[in-house]
């Protein structure tokens, strides 16, 4: 690369982040001789854009190709922003909200998610259920938007969040990750409430041939709430091994093992639903005795090879020993008269089993001149889950200074102890036709099946259902350009209702059903250092169960959800790069029996959410590394913590700002964080008026990483 050096080019490489160091030059030099010069670009970064993508088709697939949106949070991003759990890159996707503290706490183009909008590497199952995941073995993380049961089975429309994790690398490495945090805040001034975190991520070859690979990730967090009382110790071990017996044969299989323990904590109430009425934002109505502890094992194999020239055949299976336990004084509601928060003692142990496994093939055919990418597959999974829920007395404590009750009143004691079993097969089918250089067509048709067998065991009765969907998709893609295209799709979704609910002659209730129609466009240009992502929305979820004037479960329920989105990644020069999007979405209860429900917005959905994130690397060095910057901003527009008018409190717009310096010298980097930078007091989520959380105040991180 070179440049003539006349002043007006000088000015431009400066501002543009094209200078060097190396580049001092006399005045006097012409343009002739300095063209002969090269010139050498410090500060080169890693891109946050990502040239494949799997999800949406379970193999890899060109985005431009696909009539979907599918965002992406690739590893080097969750590096920059300093992300610990998954949660922390959330403020950075479009159309996601969050609406809690745990692991499914989240809102998806205004539809709420569950246990099974969150797949780690395409299968249902998490080792944890309390808090967000951690991102210690975590490759990337594609989002996909929009119903995904075609792929996935049971899912809400909204979308879902697919976990990559890392894999064995043949060159051998060691690296480490060592941080130490604090706020810095009004309720926790510096130093008075920290956190250490350390992760340890070695990989390689067991072998001289490199048929045997191995990976080993170790991570282990202490960390002090802002809150009062609030505290974590969490410990993931992450083994993966890795045998290639030939070029075309790949057998892994590896272990979660995850113990997280906290300080059970229901965030803040509001007195008369008013979220100006809220006591400081350290207060605890919960005991410093209090706990959540989540112990998960999860073991999973992933086989792949090829059956012909043409076609392979991969092999998932997952399998998930997972157990939750609780408790706590849980807040229930609030006594604006009395300015007391009600706390109900109670204990949960929650087990759940999971064991889910995907056979697939994909491959080529053709007819005449046009080639059909052609998915065949079939799951099957098997669920337990065995809740038991034991209640005693509900209590007052004081809104403003509450003392942690010691005593258990035994009085109103209830247990409920309940066991589901469900059974789920499913058969599906896809077609990616590319017609001609500019148009792609993409089909598919799924059967899906789920089976029930329910025992309350409290009340020893017993209970089973079936039901079963056939769902579809159908997309259309045509590139305008070698860079860009157009898309227009539609798509389905199935989620069975809950055993437990019958209809007023005891019969079951069909499954929730979902459709999408998204049109949009997609652009790569400059050298596939620009990509911006354009769509439009409109979901209905319908079937959804409700009670009726008579206090009947009836299928009176529906939410329209429609809005667009846009994501803009770019890289202007090697050493800055730029994060943007926005999305507006109107998600509303349509169809609901109570008048104070029906048309109004569906819980912690924003009607505008945006986000900016920019990083810059100075081109020349200092002592012989590189000094980075970055900044980041979010905002989200109001939300209401219910569907009902009469119980919801409204949680106010907000915008946070990150800042972070960071300094890379050969494969060391420190760097020093600082999250919500202005301090800005707002809320992740919540639930009625008792249950409001805070997301954290200013908070400094400083960390050392390296490899060996």
């Amino acid at each position: 690369m070179k440049f003539a050096a006349n002043p007006i080019t000088q000015s431009l490489i400066v501002f543009l982040g094209l200078n060097s160091y190396a580049l001092a030059q006399d005045n006097n030099q012409d343009a002739a001789s300095v063209e002969d010069e090269t010139l050498v670009i410090v500060g080169q970064q890693n891109s946050y854009l990502n040239p494949a993508v799997s999800t949406a088709t379970k193999t890899d697939i060109d985005p431009q190709d696909v009539p979907l949106t599918v965002n992406t949070v690739n590893q080097q991003f969750l590096q920059d922003i300093r992300a610990e759990t998954l949660d922390d890159a959330y403020g950075y996707t479009t159309g996601l909200s969050r609406s809690g503290v745990n692991a499914d706490s989240f809102t998806l183009r205004g539809m709420p998610a569950d246990l099974n909008s969150i797949q780690v590497n395409g299968l249902p199952g998490l080792a944890s259920r309390f808090g967000s995941p951690t991102t210690a073995n975590v490759e990337r993380v594609e989002i996909l938007k929009g119903p995904a049961s075609i792929m996935y089975g049971q899912i809400q429309p909204g979308g879902l969040i697919n976990i990559v994790t890392k894999k064995p690398q043949e060159e051998a490495s060691v690296s480490y990750d060592i941080s130490a945090q604090s706020f810095a805040t009004d309720v926790s001034e510096f130093g008075e409430d920290n956190g250490v975190t350390g992760t340890i991520d070695a990989t390689g070859p067991l072998n001289a041939s490199k048929t045997w690979l191995y990976r080993v990730i170790v991570s282990s967090e202490d960390t002090d709430s802002y809150r009062d009382d609030g505290d974590s110790q969490n410990h993931y071990l992450f083994p993966t091994l890795t045998y290639r017996p030939s070029e075309l044969t790949e057998l892994t299989f590896g272990l979660e093992l995850q113990s997280e323990k906290r300080v059970a904590d229901n965030g803040l109430a509001a007195l008369n639903n008013d979220i100006d009425q809220v006591a400081p934002m350290d207060t605890h109505y919960q005991s410093a005795d209090d706990t959540d502890e989540d112990e998960g094992t999860v073991a999973f194999v992933t086989f792949n090879t090829a059956l012909n020239s043409n076609f392979d055949f991969t092999v998932d299976w997952r399998s998930v020993w997972h157990e939750d336990e609780r408790e706590l004084h849980e807040s229930r509601s609030v006594n604006s008269t009395a300015q007391e928060v009600n706390v109900r003692d109670r204990d949960q142990l929650n087990k759940r089993e999971y064991h889910f496994i995907d056979v697939r093939t994909t491959g080529s055919v053709w007819t005449n001149d046009i080639e059909h990418q052609v998915l065949l597959g079939a799951n099957v999974g098997l669920e337990k889950r065995d809740f038991l829920r034991e209640t005693y007395a509900t209590d007052g404590v004081d809104f403003y200074s509450p003392e942690a009750l010691t005593t258990r009143d035994e009085s109103a004691y209830k247990k409920n102890h309940r066991i589901t079993e469900y059974t789920n097969y499913g058969l599906y089918a896809q077609d990616t036709i590319y017609l001609t250089s500019n148009w792609t067509v993409m089909g598919g048709l799924r059967y899906t099946r789920q089976d029930v067998d329910f025992d309350f065991v409290s009340k020893n009765t017993t209970d089973t259902q079936s039901s079963d969907a056939w769902v579809s998709q159908v997309g259309v893609v045509y590139k305008i350009t070698d860079g860009t295209s157009l898309y227009a799709s539609y798509g389905e979704s199935f989620n069975p209702n809950s055993v437990e609910k019958k209809d007023a002659n005891d019969d079951p209730f069909d499954p929730e059903e979902g459709r999408q129609y998204e049109v949009g466009t997609k652009t790569t240009i400059f050298n596939d250092k620009t990509s911006l992502t354009l769509a439009y929305f409109d979901i209905n979820k319908s079937n959804i169960v409700q009670k009726n004037s008579d206090g009947d479960y009836e299928l009176l329920g529906e939410v329209q959800s429609n809005g667009v989105e846009a994501e803009l990644l770019a890289m202007p020069v090697d050493n800055w790069q730029i994060k943007f999007g926005y999305a507006y979405v109107d998600s509303r209860i349509t169809d609901n029996p109570d008048e104070n429900i029906e048309g109004n917005r569906t819980p912690l959905t924003a009607y505008h959410d945006a986000y900016f994130w920019t990083k810059y690397n100075f081109p020349y060095q200092i002592a012989g590394g590189v000094v980075g910057t970055t900044l980041g901003a979010n905002y989200e527009s109001a939300r209401y913590t219910d569907d009902d008018k009469t119980s919801r409190v409204e949680l106010p717009e907000y915008v946070t700002v990150d800042i972070g310096v960071h300094y890379d010298v050969k494969d060391y980097r420190v760097s020093l964080n600082v999250e919500n930078l202005l301090d800005e007091w707002y809320y992740v989520g919540g639930s009625g008026s008792s249950r409001l959380y805070t997301g954290d105040p200013r908070n400094v991180t400083l960390s050392f990483s390296g490899k060996f």
